[in-house]
């Protein structure tokens, strides 16, 4: 049967009815989904412009010779570790707002560069997208927490005895079985204060200029296990060693290598022994000087070399005057950096 005109129209409102809501649905989930792909796209847009402007780990973990360069470190597994202690640690940041916006392990890699090449404060505040004053509430709290987990909780008061360290006795050392600790003074340059009082406090005649010089202890091994406080650049070795707190750690039977400027031999406590190259009295050495001294600068030579690690973290060329409250902790969180390398 053909159908009528009628049941032709009623069929065609049907089908339009029945497709309307479907249709609608369709409209507003693509709407939807178009939204949410519109607002990743902005995301990911940010990040990737955060990305290029901003210097983050990442970039330069798989390479240890950028890890060596920009932190001072011998390889990323270093800078983990120290990433690991520090997020066990409760922060306490210096300008009393916490940093959010930037991870840990680049608040660390800041810190680090810092160190290591004395980058100003807007150079990193432009390498890390950050302001100036964000660079400086990092610094100072993560030099302040890795002072507290670094050098008083594993450096300060323990030092090695005699026969801790004659199980990693060099060959040089064999001489000289009892040798408790290699001495030395390094000295760091600041600017000069308007003070003349201090100026002359400050001034070193042996660099020329004013200085902040400490006391340098090394076991035979090459490990540093003594840095004390930093002292005016006049003071004299012999000033510093009797008051920085070394010699309640030694005992009798131990014995203290050192330059001959190190006149201390009248201040060590009673059974300790002093080893410093003989002094020309009758204008030759004798053939048995001559043999010690050749020996002594041989294993003296070690607290040297550990001096010239420490001074590749760059910031002890020159400590910057706005860190001076916080210098004694940059010269001890530099000193536990470079006990990371190999000796």
């Amino acid at each position: 049967m053909v159908p009528s005109i009628g049941e032709d129209e009623g069929t065609d409102a049907d089908m339009v009815t029945a497709e309307t809501p479907c249709t609608s649905k369709s409209l507003v989930a693509l709407e939807v989904e178009n939204d949410m792909l519109r607002e990743e796209n902005d995301i990911l847009k940010k990040q990737l412009k955060k990305q290029k402007q901003t210097l983050s780990f990442s970039q330069i973990s798989s390479s240890p010779d950028r890890v060596q360069y920009f932190a001072g470190l011998p390889d990323a597994a270093t800078v983990l570790f120290l990433e690991a202690l520090l997020s066990k640690f409760e922060l306490q940041y210096h300008s009393d707002w916490t940093v959010q916006m930037m991870p840990l392990i680049d608040q660390l890699l800041l810190t680090l560069m810092k160190l290591r090449l004395i980058c100003g404060h807007v150079d990193l505040a432009t390498r890390f997208n950050c302001s100036t004053a964000t660079v400086t509430n990092i610094f100072t709290t993560v030099i302040s927490a890795l002072y507290d987990i670094l050098y008083v909780g594993l450096l300060e008061n323990n030092i090695p005895s005699t026969a801790e360290n004659q199980t990693s006795l060099p060959d040089c050392f064999q001489p000289f079985p009892n040798c408790r600790i290699v001495l030395d003074c390094t000295e760091v340059a600041v600017s000069n204060t308007e003070r003349l009082d201090a100026r002359c406090h400050l001034f070193s005649q042996y660099k020329g200029r004013t200085t902040l010089k400490a006391l340098i202890g090394v076991a035979p091994n090459g490990v540093i296990t003594f840095a004390s406080d930093l002292y005016g650049g006049s003071a004299s070795d012999k000033a510093i060693t009797a008051d920085c707190g070394l010699l309640q750690h030694l005992h009798p039977g131990d014995m203290v290598m050192a330059d001959k400027g190190f006149t201390i031999r009248d201040i060590l406590p009673e059974g300790v022994s002093l080893n410093i190259p003989s002094f020309l009295v009758y204008g030759q050495f004798t053939q048995e000087e001559v043999n010690n001294n050749r020996l002594i600068s041989k294993a003296r030579i070690h607290v040297e070399r550990a001096i010239k690690r420490l001074k590749a973290f760059h910031i002890l060329d020159h400590i910057p005057y706005q860190f001076k409250l916080n210098v004694n902790k940059i010269v001890k969180v530099c000193v536990c950096l470079t006990n990371t390398h190999s000796p």
